[in-house]
């Protein structure tokens, strides 16, 4: 049903290899004698401070990963941190790699421009549960009333109370006009404010109530066009879990493409496919494509 945070069934696929972004290699995997799909969402990484989990991320790139500027307030310090992927419940041993390196953006606020750029000590090897996600281009959008999907490894029912490890789960939100999300949250605004949520953010909402809560900052909001997945927000914040008057806010990431790209200023960016990365390139004019450590903008 959609909204209702599920466990995916099993699906029994061959392994298929994907060298471009925002696609998927779902297998089966046998967890404490249960079959767990694995390989459904394999952009979605564990962000862990001094080896434990605090925030979710994705995978952009071979070496970057994106997620909520709030997350990292603990320190800025990058040698604190360290990034999980390649798992389905953060109790797996998956690939572990050190942060070097912290961007925050440098308008973060506790209410606006909540993203934030970690890089990476090594680049990640591919694998069927180990893929990048797509970013959008500046120019698109996602329509309201979409439907789109909220990972992650936190709490999305104010009562259920999972206990660790945790495992990835998923719930389904539609896309909400902002100024329909300034009129709920208006209670908020400061003397003389006309708006909370700007063009920097994105509203949605499950239609069941099931949203964020708590352990979800910097999940991705991915949607999905083209048979392709496109991460169109990052969880940043919500008045209260689970009350279908107050949606989550996203930060949106397609406001944000040109400050992720002079950010990440040692990858390279083309136009065109070209010999800098030997590469499938999906033709399309609305995603910025991340493969094999190069960034694709078509």
């Amino acid at each position: 049903m959609a909204g209702r945070l599920r466990a995916a069934p099993c699906c029994l696929r061959v392994w298929s290899w994907f060298w471009g972004c925002g696609q998927t290699n779902i297998s089966c995997k046998n967890v404490n004698g249960k079959l767990v799909e694995v390989g459904k969402w394999p952009w979605q990484v564990s962000i862990l401070f001094l080896g434990m989990n605090i925030c979710s991320g994705s995978l952009i790139h071979r070496q970057w990963v994106l997620t909520a500027a709030h997350c990292l307030q603990r320190s800025k310090d990058p040698l604190s941190y360290s990034v999980k992927m390649g798992v389905q419940s953060l109790s797996e041993n998956g690939t572990e790699l050190p942060v070097t390196r912290i961007v925050i953006h440098e308008g973060f606020t506790n209410l606006s421009q909540d993203l934030a750029l970690l890089k990476l000590r090594d680049s990640v090897s591919w694998s069927p549960l180990i893929q990048p996600v797509c970013l959008p281009n500046p120019k698109l959008k996602p329509s309201f009333g979409s439907l789109c999907w909220m990972i992650g490894w936190g709490k999305m029912d104010i009562h259920v109370n999972p206990q660790s490890p945790y495992s990835l789960q998923e719930v389904a939100v539609k896309i909400i006009n902002n100024d329909i999300c300034n009129q709920q949250y208006k209670f908020l605004f400061l003397t003389d404010q006309k708006k909370l949520l700007g063009n920097d953010m994105i509203c949605a909402a499950s239609h069941l109530g099931m949203d964020t809560c708590q352990g979800n900052s910097g999940n991705s909001l991915v949607c999905r066009m083209n048979n392709t997945w496109i991460q169109m927000g990052v969880v940043s914040w919500s008045f209260s879990c689970n009350r279908r008057h107050f949606p989550g806010i996203y930060t949106s990431t397609s406001y944000f493409t040109d400050w992720m790209k002079k950010e990440m200023g040692d990858v390279k960016f083309v136009s065109r496919a070209g010999p800098a990365c030997l590469s499938p390139v999906f033709l399309t004019s609305s995603i910025l494509l991340i493969s094999l450590g190069c960034l694709w903008l078509l």
